[in-house]
């Protein structure tokens, strides 16, 4: 018995680690935006999410277009998000917030989009997106209003939307920043997620509004701070990977290229609404070193890239070269991408598109 007990012992010594086992998830936003032509649309997409099983479904926000933002229309997706018959993870998108329109914006601007507006239309929408990007001032409803209405309605606990939520590590609950319920950290099979609220439309940093300047520079400043916190938890736990989902896409629509900042042109150039966020993932995200997919949508664009990445020529490795960028479809494109995770490959990553 002492020898077979020696022999036990020798073999669990030698035995190699609990593999992760592979999952999925989904990546979706900016949906729904032609009301109502575009809900049952959104509605059969999500029954087709339903139907692959995926751990969790990420959005990376705006759930509508030009909207006036009010609390019946945030109600309204989140019972869009309870019928996910799994956990929905929301971050959210300018839209909802930072872009909300007055009712008789709203219908100026559909008229302009569907092909009949007049140029009287196009005349109010351009004057009011001059005074300062969002149809501030004379066309805009109240954004910070709508934002305190997002928390309240989507993010009153730690959990996560969808059926059967999971539990979520809030950035409000764990740090000084007790406003930030809705960046949020969770880990799944040896992969550590996070959200960040960084948004379109100039990340709400309004020159010539001082109250939403300064909402903007907290938030600023909380989300870099969460990057620290998600790449902190990732390299103490060992993670395999890290997920950062937000969005805003981050980099300009030209390939222009940034030199030895990083690859793709930054939107806003040095020290603009998002700098200091790309910097701390650029950063962060080389030093840890594994796979690091970034999901966010904002441009309706379904595209997979490295847009960090720089080149060292043909004899030195480009740096920056583990980080990803997956940007999802957006209306009239109303598509998900399935995200396909295998912990202990070197990838980690993969990719198929998902529509009805």
């Amino acid at each position: 018995m002492a020898r077979l007990g020696v022999v036990l012992l020798a073999c669990f010594a030698i035995a190699p680690a609990a593999l992760a086992k592979p999952f999925h998830f989904v990546a979706i936003g900016d949906t729904a935006y032609n009301l109502p032509h575009d809900y049952p649309i959104y509605r059969a997409l999500i029954q087709t999410i339903n139907s692959t099983n995926p751990v969790f479904t990420v959005h990376v926000g705006d759930t509508w277009g030009a909207m006036d933002c009010n609390d019946a229309e945030h109600q309204r997706i989140r019972d869009f998000f309870a019928e996910y018959d799994h956990p929905v993870i929301y971050t959210p998108g300018a839209n909802e917030w930072v872009d909300c329109a007055k009712p008789e914006v709203v219908e100026i601007v559909y008229r302009y989009i569907s092909g009949t507006g007049t140029k009287e239309d196009l005349a109010v929408i351009a004057d009011g997106l001059s005074l300062d990007g969002g149809y501030e001032r004379k066309l805009s409803a109240d954004g910070l209003s709508s934002l305190a209405s997002i928390r309240k309605t989507f993010f009153a606990d730690n959990k996560s939307l969808g059926t059967n939520p999971i539990e979520l590590t809030r950035q409000a609950d764990v740090s000084e920043f007790g406003d930030m319920v809705e960046n949020a950290i969770w880990t799944h099979e040896a992969v550590v997620f996070g959200t960040v609220h960084v948004v379109g439309s100039g990340n709400n940093f309004f020159i010539n509004n001082r109250e939403r300047a300064l909402e903007a520079i907290d938030r600023n400043k909380a989300n870099v701070e969460w990057i620290k916190r998600i790449f902190g938890e990732a390299q103490e736990s060992d993670a395999k990977a890290v997920v950062i989902a937000l969005h805003a896409s981050p980099f300009e629509f030209s390939n222009r290229r940034d030199g030895e900042f990083t690859g793709l042109a930054v939107r806003g150039g040095a020290n603009g609404p998002v700098h200091w966020f790309i910097l701390a993932i650029r950063d962060l995200g080389a030093a840890f070193g594994r796979p690091v997919l970034m999901v966010h949508g904002d441009f309706h664009e379904f595209e997979i890239d490295r847009p960090f990445l720089v080149s060292g020529g043909e004899r030195e490795p480009p740096k920056y070269a583990n980080i990803t960028r997956l940007q999802v479809y957006g209306a009239p494109e109303i598509k998900a991408v399935r995200v396909s995770v295998e912990p202990d490959t070197p990838w980690v990553f993969s990719f198929a598109p998902l529509h009805n």
